[in-house]
């Protein structure tokens, strides 16, 4: 797992967000394949985390705009 970062707009706020990566896999003769996850650990705007403030919907699309883009 690697601590990345992503930058993203949501309703107008820039949000500099971390998050834990766990890369995906193609599948294997022994393993199954799986997606890129991102977990979102932080959500700053201009320096004070509002993660907690976070609608979770929009938790989920930050981390999956950031799995997908760390993916490519």
């Amino acid at each position: 797992m690697d601590i990345i970062t992503h930058s993203m707009t949501v309703d107008g706020v820039e949000l500099d967000c971390e998050l834990e990566f766990v890369p995906g896999q193609t599948a294997t003769e022994t393993d199954p394949a799986f997606r890129a996850e991102a977990y979102l650990i932080t959500a700053k705007v201009k320096g004070v985390d509002i993660r907690e403030l976070l609608d979770p919907r929009v938790v989920i699309a930050i981390e999956d705009a950031a799995a997908l883009a760390t993916h490519e």
